[in-house]
């Protein structure tokens, strides 16, 4: 049933639409992906992220804004997947943090939850680069910023209603201007599929909180978006992984690695710069609120790697591993 909800039930519409989003839009995602690798998933692996958020918003009746989140988006990045699902499930976390005791979002806490997921995502990542996900965010935080202090009254619903279509179009540019960011996508003449991801959630909490239906035209015109039919991708991965524009620069090989490991904050630091010895595409970020009582966490690792069992071997030394997994990249 439609109509406007608020608190606990707003966020579940939310991530209701942003489902139905990336589900429709999955395989234009997974088309899109070009950067860090043309490995196809970006859509994928964001969708995934958002319906464990999904399934954990399901399992409890917390009405606080901030833990509702913040449990959902551990939960999520304890099973999240390739760089844009293991950021999603950051981002979402980061948002968590000022909603605390918030029943329900008011324009003020909407920027202080951007600002945040902005500091958390750019910390999670060891090269984190402008023309993704991170420029789109930022963008959007800045937008919220400007309407949280232009805002006459910070408490009430309407201004947040007001601001939030302020932010999706901020966004929307942002995404636009990923295609002369980056090398990878301006040779592939297309936009980054992770921030058009990031977007498609914003419109997702829009529609959400001004009773609206999403609107899927926002995708319209930007690079790549209608080059070839649905489902095919922009990268010939059957013959030599280039992205169209390139000549001979081969796909960098090895595996995607993702695992969970109880790390305490001073091992953590000393794996990430192992990490970086060993592979690329480094995301180290703590799944949980707070430290145990013995001092560590666990924190959720993602790395591309030509040689995995030497790097989850560093992570074995580094301290427990509760799991594990590989993708072959360039599949």
């Amino acid at each position: 049933m439609r109509g406007r909800k608020d608190g606990a039930a707003a966020v579940r519409r939310w991530f209701a639409l942003a489902d139905d989003a990336l589900t429709t839009h999955r395989d234009r995602l997974n088309r899109l992906n070009v950067y860090p690798v043309p490995d196809a998933d970006t859509g994928s692996n964001m969708l995934a992220t958002v319906q464990a958020t999904r399934s954990a918003l399901a399992r409890t009746d917390q009405e606080d804004l901030g833990r509702l989140l913040a449990a959902a988006g551990a939960h999520a990045m304890a099973s999240a997947h390739g760089n844009s699902g293991t950021l999603l499930a950051v981002l979402i976390k980061g948002f968590a943090e000022p909603l605390d005791g918030e029943h329900r979002l008011t324009v003020d806490s909407f920027s202080r939850g951007l600002e945040q997921a902005s500091q958390r995502g750019w910390a999670a990542l060891t090269h984190p680069v402008s023309g993704t996900m991170l420029s789109v965010l930022d963008a959007a935080r800045d937008e919220a910023s400007r309407c949280a202090a232009a805002a006459a009254n910070q408490d009430s619903g309407a201004a947040v209603a007001a601001a939030l279509p302020l932010v999706v179009a901020a966004a929307r540019k942002a995404v636009a201007q990923t295609e002369h960011q980056l090398p990878e996508l301006t040779r592939a003449h297309v936009v980054d599929s992770g921030g058009l991801g990031l977007l498609l959630l914003l419109a997702a909490l829009s529609a959400t909180v001004r009773d609206e239906e999403l609107d899927h035209a926002l995708t319209q015109g930007l690079a790549g978006w209608d080059s070839g039919p649905q489902g095919e991708h922009l990268v010939d991965t059957e013959t030599d992984g280039t992205t169209p524009g390139q000549s001979g620069e081969a796909s960098p090989p090895g595996v995607e690695l993702m695992c969970t490991a109880r790390l305490d904050p001073l091992q953590a630091a000393q794996l990430r710069q192992r990490l970086n010895e060993l592979g690329e595409s480094v995301i180290l970020t703590p799944i949980d609120p707070v430290t145990a009582p013995e001092g560590d966490l666990r924190w959720r690792i993602h790395v591309h790697t030509p040689d995995p069992d030497l790097t989850l071997e560093a992570v074995r030394q580094a301290g427990p591993v509760e799991d594990s997994s590989t993708t072959a990249l360039n599949p």
